[in-house]
This record gives C-alpha cells, sequence and structure tokens, in this order.
C-alpha cells in the first residue's frame, strides 16, 4: 500500500511540474512553430526531458530500495533475533514495474501538457496566456459572513477558488503525508499495546506453573508446602488447560486452549473476560463457553453460534458459544468444570496453576522460579513480567520501520508544497510584484502567499487524519498473523504528531520560500510582455 501512495503522489507532482513546464515554454514552443517545426519534434523536447528524469529518479531509487534500506530494517530485527547474514536479491519484476510506473506519470504527463498547448497556432502561443475570467465564489453569496472578512481575507478565499487544481493537489498531498505519518504512529500503538493489554489487563495473574499431574504424592506433597511457605504469594487457582484444534470448512486449523478453573468465581481475579467494545464484564456458566476475540473472527461466530473442536484422536466436539472475550495473543476457549464434563463425557484435569504474588522485587522472581523448576511436579514456568518484557523489546523494531515511514512521509510533504508553493510563485510574480510596489513588506507579501498554504495544510490534515485511519486499519487486517489480534487503537497522542509534523514540514518549505520571495525582482517581473 505504501508503494502505492507514493506513486499517486509522484504522479501528482509531475502533473503539476510538466505541465507548468510546457506553459513556461509557450513563447518558446510558438517561436518553433513559426520556424517551421512540426508538432512532433517540438514534443519531443519534452518527452525526452519527461523520460531521462523518470529513468534517473528510478536508478536512484532502485539503488537505494535493494541496498540501502532492506540493510536498516534488517539491522532492526538483527538486534532482536540471531538472523542469518542478508541476502540482497534484485527484482526484475518490481523493477519493471517501478520504471513503467514512472514513466507514465511524468512522460505521459508531458505529453499531455504538450498536445494542449501544440493545438493553438504561432500567433497565439507566442503571447501570454490569458487569465481565467474572474467569478464569484460561493463565499460572497453569503453576505453576512462575507461583510464581515477583512480585506486580506476576501483575497485568500477569492484565490483558494481560483486555483482549483493546486487547491486539490496540496490537501492530496499533505493528506497522503499524514496518513502514512498517523499509520506509522498507529502501527506502534496496535502493537505495541498488546503486551500491557494481554499480560497486564486480560491476563492478571503474575506466574502460570504448569505441572506433572502424575508426579509422586511426595513430590506433590513438597509443592504445595513451597507454595504455602512463600508469603509473598496471596492467592493461588488451579486450572485444567488442554490444546484442541477448531475446525470448520474454509478456514484454516486452530489450536485452541481450552481453559477451565476449577473455582469459576475467582477466575475474575487471575484473567479478564470483557467484551472489547463496550467493557461489559462476562461471567461463565454452565450452558457454553466463551471464546476469545480473534478465534470468532476467524470461524464467523457471535454468541448462539456453536464451535466445532478436535481432540488428539481427532474426534469432534460442539461447543455453545455464548460470549466473546478480548484477547490479543492465542485462542481461548474458557468453560466451567461442569460444561466441560457435560460435553467431553469426563472431569476435567487440572494441569496448571496460577499464581498472584506481591514480590518485593525481581530479584525475588528469580529465586522463586529457580526453586519451581527445581520442584519434580513442575513442568514449566512463566512470569508474565518476563513476557511482557521480552515482547516489548522485540516492538523496538517497530520504531526503525516507524521512522522510515516517517522521513519518507516528510520528504513527500517537502517535494508537494514546495513543488505547489514554487509554482503559485511563479504563476503570480506580477501580482506578487504589484503589492510589492504598493508597499507591503516582505512578511506580509509572504504571508499574502502562505494564508492559502496553511488553510490548505489544515485541510490536508484533517483529511489525512481520516485516511490514515482508514489506512491504519487497512495494514492492521493484512500483517495480523491467525494467532494474534492487533489492538485496533490509534492514541490521541499518535494524531497530534502527525498533525506537528506535517505542520513542521510545511514550516520548513514556508522558510524556503520565504527567502525566494523576498529576492522578488518587482521591475524585472513587471516589465511588458511585448
Amino acid at each position: 500500500m505504501f508503494p502505492v501512495f507514493f506513486f499517486l503522489i509522484a504522479a501528482l507532482v509531475s502533473l503539476t511540474t510538466m505541465t507548468r513546464m510546457v506553459e513556461e515554454h509557450r513563447l518558446q514552443i510558438g517561436t518553433l512553430k513559426a520556424l517551421g517545426y512540426g508538432n512532433r519534434d517540438i514534443m519531443a523536447k519534452f518527452m525526452v526531458y519527461g523520460t531521462l528524469a523518470s529513468l534517473a529518479g528510478s536508478a536512484v531509487g532502485l539503488a537505494v530500495g535493494f541496498t540501502l534500506l532492506p540493510v536498516i530494517i534488517f539491522d532492526a530485527y538483527s538486534s532482536l533475533y540471531n538472523l542469518p547474514d542478508l541476502i540482497k536479491s534484485f527484482y526484475p519484476s518490481y523493477s519493471i514495474i517501478s520504471i513503467i510506473v514512472a514513466l507514465v506519470c511524468t512522460t505521459l504527463t508531458a505529453w499531455f501538457a504538450a498536445r494542449v498547448e501544440l493545438r493553438g497556432n504561432a500567433a497565439v502561443l507566442m503571447r501570454p496566456k490569458a487569465p481565467k475570467s474572474g467569478q464569484r465564489i460561493f463565499l460572497e453569496r453569503l453576505t453576512f459572513i462575507w461583510r464581515r472578512l477583512s480585506f486580506v481575507q476576501k483575497v485568500t478565499a477569492r484565490n483558494l477558488f481560483r486555483y482549483k487544481q493546486r487547491m486539490f493537489m496540496t490537501v492530496f498531498g499533505v493528506a497522503g503525508c499524514t496518513a502514512l505519518i498517523l499509520t506509522g504512529f498507529g502501527l506502534k500503538d496496535s502493537i505495541g499495546s498488546i503486551a500491557p493489554k494481554q499480560f497486564g489487563v486480560i491476563m492478571k495473574y503474575d506466574a502460570l506453573v504448569a505441572l506433572h499431574t502424575d508426579a509422586p504424592a511426595e513430590e506433590q506433597q513438597s509443592y504445595e508446602q513451597l507454595i504455602s511457605g512463600e508469603t509473598a504469594i496471596t492467592d493461588t487457582l488451579d486450572v485444567a488447560q488442554e490444546t484442541m484444534t477448531a475446525r470448520a470448512s474454509g478456514v484454516n486449523d486452530q489450536d485452541v486452549n481450552l481453559f477451565v478453573p476449577e473455582t469459576v468465581g475467582s477466575l475474575s481475579d487471575y484473567v479478564s473476560l470483557q467484551d472489547r467494545s463496550s467493557g461489559e464484564a462476562l461471567e461463565l456458566t454452565d450452558e457454553g463457553v466463551i471464546i476469545s476475540e480473534k478465534l470468532a473472527k476467524l470461524y464467523g461466530l457471535e454468541a448462539g453460534d456453536t464451535l466445532t473442536l478436535a481432540d488428539s484422536k481427532n474426534e469432534p466436539f460442539e461447543l455453545l458459544v455464548m460470549g466473546i472475550t478480548e484477547n490479543y495473543v492465542l485462542h481461548y476457549a474458557y468453560m466451567t468444570p461442569a460444561y466441560y464434563a457435560s460435553v467431553f463425557g469426563k472431569e476435567p484435569v487440572f494441569n496448571t496453576s496460577l499464581l498472584n504474588y506481591d514480590a518485593p522485587d525481581s530479584n525475588w522472581e528469580d529465586q522463586f522460579g529457580e526453586k519451581l523448576t527445581a520442584s519434580a511436579r513442575v513442568a514449566a514456568v512463566s512470569f508474565s513480567s518476563s513476557v511482557g518484557t521480552a515482547f516489548d523489546d522485540t516492538m523496538k523494531s517497530m520504531d526503525v520501520v516507524t521512522l522510515v515511514l516517517i522521513v519518507s512521509a516528510a520528504a513527500l510533504a517537502f517535494v508537494v508544497l514546495y513543488n505547489l508553493t514554487n509554482i503559485n510563485v511563479s504563476e503570480r510574480i506580477r501580482e506578487l510584484s504589484t503589492i510589492k510596489v504598493l508597499g507591503f513588506y516582505d512578511n506580509e507579501v509572504t504571508m499574502y502567499i502562505y494564508r492559502e498554504n496553511i488553510i490548505l495544510t489544515l485541510l490536508g490534515i484533517a483529511a489525512g487524519s481520516g485516511l490514515g485511519i482508514v489506512l491504519h486499519s487497512f495494514v492492521l487486517q493484512t500483517a495480523e498473523l491467525d494467532a494474534t489480534m492487533f489492538a485496533p487503537v490509534i492514541e490521541w497522542p499518535s494524531y497530534i504528531y502527525a498533525a506537528v509534523l506535517t505542520m513542521l514540514f510545511s514550516g520548513i518549505v514556508m522558510a524556503f520560500m520565504h527567502i525566494k520571495l523576498k529576492r522578488i525582482h518587482m521591475i524585472e517581473a513587471l516589465k511588458s510582455v511585448e
């Protein structure tokens, strides 16, 4: 999706640049036609220029894309995982597609723009293009508003609607920039919020201990003494956990963890069962199961539907879905011991112990973990804090991806705004020179132009925020794994960061253009074209 965005913006920039280039050479085109050059020869100049620019840009882009960017992203993941050496490959298919799109964006645009100009005869082309006739804008008809506007505000409003093409292009370019930045921050919010939500809000227990159910009686007693002897442990809950396979036509098989608490009333102290949208708490009953949200989404299940699970012997069992709970990692089906016995025809075997404790420090947790693993009854130990920390470390790689998106969006915004603002100034050079002659100071001339840019930038930010939400949702749906659900949220600071960064890029362009506006040669610009 990101290349699509960049190609669209490249097409926008190329359209404005090549169209403006052809219009600036209007007098030259008329002179060449008067000297006897044919339309094909004149058009070849612009076609060759567009083609060379496309090929040069494609060569640089492919070199960076196949060499620099893979190294940056690969290094980010290499800090977390033991990866083999990076193998850089050249993909001819992607390269050809990119070059073709680049050629279409520039060469085809040059052909269209030149074709329009070449329709005129030499005498018409050798004179400046007639300005568009002035028209009343819609705001002027709202007299109760129009009368209250100052002169500068009226001029700004008229100029915005006078150059509609540039207005829409600026809004679209800024919206694309904001959408990309917001998507980058949104991805970090969505994926980064998994660990604290899954291992803090949903899974409330501090440790999970898998037990050997066939351990000798003395080992079981030793384990009980170990747990009761630790004063930091506040409470425990025995749970039966069993992995089964969910099956349905047209859907990949999924591993589902059956979760059966020995004491249903105590489950809320260890696991939070709630509806993600409403936050309403869900309670287990003897009439059905509560399943995790991603499992329900994959199989299209709602409350009242039936979920089919197969055991290790491939024997199917049907479970009635009573509710859908918020969950982000793995698939779960929560049920009471009574419902488990009614479905499977046997009593659950409580092979897991959930622990809650008030640990004085991390050293206590390490020492307690060593004691647990030394017990013959303990098969495995998992601390929620270590799982969440490991996940957070993994998420640091997202910082690099987010940075790449922001830098790319910054370049995008700069190119679009600088290009459109430069064209705006070039087209209105006589107008700007006139108001300078009339006594406008440099800052006033700059604001004469940039009031329009600020308004268009704000409109682009608003449109980009909406577009960013759609793009963020699409990326999450595309990137999700079967056993993982990303939180479909964008935190409010991300909207602020995206807006501020976009305004910052716009401000940098304004600073560059202010220098250019100060250097306008009034007498030269106001000379008669004849």
